[in-house]
């Protein structure tokens, strides 16, 4: 039966496997051994690994100068391999030793769907979203600008990079998350769609000012501030979680609806919070932002007379 020699990094990750049919294994620095290690603190000839004519394998220290060290720490110079998997210290480089008999872990399925993303890795679109972003919050920091310190208002633009980096954690916490569960991290796609998402929202922010200024207190504009950031924020959700490689539509549906949904938790708990506090709301564009022709002082006036009258 052949014999496995699977080098592992500080995390326990497998960084390298050797098989072998033959029945002494050397391991070291050397150039000379079966299986040679970089790690300086291991010896040029540290161990070797083997067989006897029984088929019991032993791993026996070469009088090392950091010695062998078996899974509870202790060295060891001569140690029987009694189970497969058992792993050892060279020095600072972890090794596990296994058969050829061992099962394999269950084959991770490649994720799906995050395919038609792909175009989200664009640096170009990345550096444009960014920019966009920037200059919205630039724009409206020297709109709220009055007074004695309007003419300084770029100095409130140093904190624009902690606001950005504020909103990559998102991104970056998917990132994590799809790197824990063995997937592509796809970082860049994730910082993209946080910051395109977020530029739909300020367009949307500023379409639903204009509606407001032409069609104010309608319940089509009612529905639509009640869809639209619904469907922003749920399909943000849902392909965020598509490139973190989350492949149960159920899942998805589940902590994109959560997620979701607690957008309006805030508007709820204003909506049963008292407050004193009057709400002030303007929604005043130039008049070639009208839709319709505005009507005239006369005909205003006329009008509310006709109105009067039917009161009357």
């Amino acid at each position: 039966m052949a014999i496995i020699i699977e080098l592992l990094n500080s995390q326990g990750q497998s960084t390298g496997i050797h098989k072998f049919n033959q029945s002494d294994i050397r391991i070291g620095r050397s150039y000379s051994n079966d299986v040679i290690l970089l790690d300086p603190h291991s010896c040029a000839e540290h161990a070797i690994l083997s067989c006897d004519e029984q088929g019991q394998w032993q791993l026996r220290d070469l009088n090392s100068a950091n010695g062998t060290l078996n899974s509870q720490g202790q060295r060891v110079e001569v140690v029987p391999i009694a189970a497969q998997g058992q792993s050892f210290t060279l020095g600072k480089q972890r090794l596990r030793i296994l058969f050829s008999d061992t099962a394999v872990a269950p084959t991770l399925p490649v994720a799906t769907g995050w395919q038609s993303l792909g175009w989200l890795a664009s640096t170009p679109l990345l550096i444009t979203l960014l920019i966009l972003v920037s200059a919205d919050f630039a724009y409206n920091n020297w709109l709220s600008a009055i007074g004695e310190h309007a003419e300084r208002w770029y100095r409130q633009l140093v904190i624009l990079p902690f606001i950005l980096l504020l909103i990559a954690f998102w991104p970056a916490f998917l990132a994590l998350l799809a790197r824990f569960r063995s997937q592509d991290a796809h970082f860049k796609q994730q910082a993209s769609l946080t910051f395109g998402t977020l530029v739909i929202w300020l367009l949307w922010d500023k379409l639903q000012f204009w509606l407001g200024f032409n069609f104010s207190n309608t319940m089509l504009l009612s529905l639509l501030h009640a869809v639209i950031p619904t469907l922003i924020l749920g399909a943000f959700f849902w392909y965020g979680f598509t490139l973190a490689g989350i492949q149960r539509k159920a899942t998805k549906w589940v902590f994109a609806a959560l997620l979701t949904s607690s957008y309006w938790a805030v508007p709820y708990l204003q909506s049963i919070t008292p407050t004193l506090q009057p709400a002030y709301q303007a929604e005043l564009l130039p008049e070639a932002w009208l839709i319709s022709s505005p009507s005239s002082i006369d005909a205003f006036m006329m009008e509310t007379d006709s109105l009067y009258q039917k009161a009357d």
